[in-house]
């Protein structure tokens, strides 16, 4: 809660690579970095674990994309369960997804044949998605290709 712009300036003064916030929540905050020559932000509410109720990142990526520009690389990193996620998040906009516990739960399961076979089935399941819906390359994909999202909404209070 300490860490301030003025502290971005001070890394980026020591680090001459890349530099990429995760944890962002907010289109302001992510505008603001972009500005301050950050090289990319992961939009994020770390899995929901100890923020359950902050902005479900599926939510803020097509108005982040929108404010940020097209060329700014913006990745998501929470609410991917499976290959066809991946895909609405570069339908979105999304330059790259992290894939949060999949891999670990393979890696428990089998160890580094556990985690190569999460790969293989997240590769199957884009290609599966992208073939209906009739891309037969990211490049193709568009926020028209994601009509959906009520899944990720949050759930609505039933108070007795």
């Amino acid at each position: 809660p300490t860490i301030s712009y003025e502290d971005l300036k001070v890394i980026r003064g020591i680090w001459p690579g890349k530099i990429v916030i995760k944890g962002v929540q907010n289109v302001e905050d992510s505008k603001r970095l972009i500005d301050h020559g950050v090289d990319g932000i992961i939009l994020s509410n770390h899995g929901g674990r100890q923020l359950d109720r902050a902005p479900i990142p599926f939510h803020l990526l097509p108005t982040v994309v929108r404010e940020v520009g097209k060329d700014a690389t913006i990745m998501v990193d929470t609410g991917i369960m499976n290959g066809a996620d991946i895909v609405a998040a570069m339908a979105l906009g999304a330059k790259f997804t992290l894939i949060g516990r999949a891999y670990l739960y393979g890696l428990m399961a089998g160890g580094r044949a556990g985690v190569d076979k999460t790969i293989e089935i997240l590769r199957s399941e884009i290609e599966r998605t992208m073939k209906l819906l009739g891309v037969a390359s990211i490049a193709e994909l568009e926020p028209r290709h994601v009509t959906q999202l009520t899944r990720l909404a949050p759930m609505p209070r039933t108070d007795a």
